[in-house]
């Protein structure tokens, strides 16, 4: 085994990776930057090939370097894997949970079931980021989630899903907007609109435009933002129309600070789908919380 692979290199070659800089892995890894060059150089010598380059002062990945980064990223996620499948015995009153949500689930639908969990398995070390679908795949195929909770169905084949609940995703404008008002629009009737909208990646965005492009509408003037919060502050403001789930529109819906726009022929409706690895080994805490979900939603685990 004199040539076997270390994890801790492979772990410090993809911080690396992720900072393109010595010095902020060193830090991310609680090292100093000398001994991150030394363990790469390590790396780079068992492998046999170079794996960075410096040109100027930039760090770059060469070829081999691009090779490395996603089967070092599966080789890590697997030898998790099987650690955590280990220590899944402890049971459901101890361990973590790494929990990722896209945006409409993790900012509405979410934190008040987690709140539940929590009341419910005190001892569980809880983990929870918002990121847009696409960066909530990303870093289940990673490990570094166990679960995730995402408006569409997953794209990569190593992920599986269930449908755990339904949204609904609505077109709105501010009260002072023209639209305001209206019993329903035609699609035709919004060309030339600002619509201020998420960022690429969003599954809301990507299945409104799919949807309505369909119907014949065009959007081509737009404003983006990462932020729900911040798109209903521009357009309640009176700047263009938006679309978001029905779940982060209620009160702002229900006392005029926003309306809502219908267009004709367009209703969206989606599943909130609950997303993991297909190889992940479902810990007591991953279970306790798809029982938890059973019970709220009333749906089939």
């Amino acid at each position: 085994m004199e040539h076997a692979l270390n994890p801790g290199l492979l772990e410090t070659f993809l911080a690396v990776c992720e900072r393109m800089s010595f010095t902020r892995a060193a830090e991310q890894r609680l090292l100093t930057q000398p001994a991150v060059s030394r363990q790469v150089r390590q790396l780079e010598q068992q492998l046999g090939v170079p794996l960075f380059e410096k040109l100027g002062k930039s760090v770059h990945l060469t070829d081999a370097g691009r090779a490395l980064v996603p089967q070092a990223a599966e080789l890590l996620g697997r030898m998790e894997r099987i650690a955590e499948s280990v220590r899944s015995f402890r049971g459901a009153d101890r361990g973590r949970l790494r929990i990722g949500a896209s945006t409409t689930p993790g900012y509405y639908v979410l934190p008040a079931i987690l709140g539940e969990f929590h009341r419910e398995n005190p001892g569980v070390e809880l983990g929870y980021v918002v990121e847009n679908t696409l960066t909530i795949e990303q870093r289940l195929i990673r490990n570094e989630l166990d679960i995730g909770f995402v408006g569409a169905r997953p794209t990569h084949g190593v992920l599986r899903s269930q449908p755990v609940m339904e949204d609904e995703i609505v077109c709105f404008c501010g009260p002072r907007h023209t639209l305001a008002g209206r019993h329903e629009i035609k699609s035709g009737d919004l060309q030339g609109e600002l619509w201020v909208v998420r960022e690429r990646g969003s599954a809301t965005r990507q299945l409104f435009e799919q949807r309505f492009r369909r119907l014949g509408g065009k959007i081509s003037r737009i404003l983006e933002l990462t932020s729900p919060e911040g798109i209903k502050a521009l357009v309640g403001a009176g700047i263009g129309l938006a679309y978001l789930s029905a779940h982060g529109l209620g009160h702002e819906i229900l006392d005029g600070r926003l309306h809502r726009v219908r267009i004709s022929g367009l209703r969206l409706t989606r599943p909130i789908h609950v997303v993991r690895h297909a190889d992940k080994h479902e810990s007591p805490p991953m279970k306790a919380l798809m029982e938890l979900l059973t019970r709220l939603t009333k749906q089939p685990a």
